[in-house]
């Protein structure tokens, strides 16, 4: 192999290291709400119960519910910084009382402190009418955030509760892992002992 040749390759592995990482679902570190009616825990949200593959089945008791208000909000912490390029969203759909709880417009902002949030958009859900349904995929841009809030802002004609059945988000983790690391920089410093014996053998 030729020194440019070598050069090329010790480039092309320290770049594909260190872009190597691949989008998966994100294990959520925790949830809070504004309020909770009943045994309609926010945990809920993040722990994968009613799921079964990609539907929900639409049980009140793996759902989450606002306590007597329509409108409030969700906090969800990922645990460390993340690229974010979706959410998957369960809206509240038929189950125990009416579709007429899910949440219909909605607002997602952003944070990498918990403290200081940007609005990313504004969304308007899909009302499930019919067990077990599907989730709604909205995308976040790759934004790099550690905390998302969810501000819900109406539901589907409900007068007392609004609520959701299962959140997840997708993307990477904002700080590469050490192995990740090590071998872009590697590479990169092949690429660049290889230029410089180039440099060197062209004087």
């Amino acid at each position: 192999m030729s020194r440019s040749s070598r050069f090329i390759a010790a480039m092309l592995i320290g770049a594909s290291a260190l872009a190597s990482a691949q989008a998966a679902e994100i294990a959520v570190a925790s949830v809070t709400a504004s309020s909770t009616f009943y045994t309609y825990n926010p945990v809920n949200l993040i722990n994968g119960n009613g799921l079964s593959g990609d539907l929900h089945s639409g049980n009140w008791e793996a759902k989450w519910l606002l306590n007597g208000v329509t409108t409030g909000n969700l906090t969800f912490d990922l645990g460390s910084l993340y690229k974010i390029g979706s959410t998957t969203i369960w809206n509240y759909g038929p189950g125990c009382c009416g579709e007429g709880r899910s949440v219909q417009d909605l607002s997602i902002s952003l944070s990498t402190d918990g403290v200081n949030y940007s609005e990313f958009g504004a969304f308007v859900l899909s009302k499930p009418t019919t067990d077990p349904f599907g989730g709604e995929t909205l995308g976040l841009g790759d934004t790099t955030a550690r905390f998302v809030r969810f501000d819900i802002k109406s539901n589907y004609g409900e007068a007392d509760y609004t609520g959701l059945s299962e959140v997840k988000f997708d993307g990477v983790s904002a700080v590469p892992e050490a192995s990740s690391l090590a071998y872009g920089l590697i590479g990169l410093a092949t690429a660049a002992l290889l230029q410089r014996r180039r440099n060197n053998a062209a004087r």
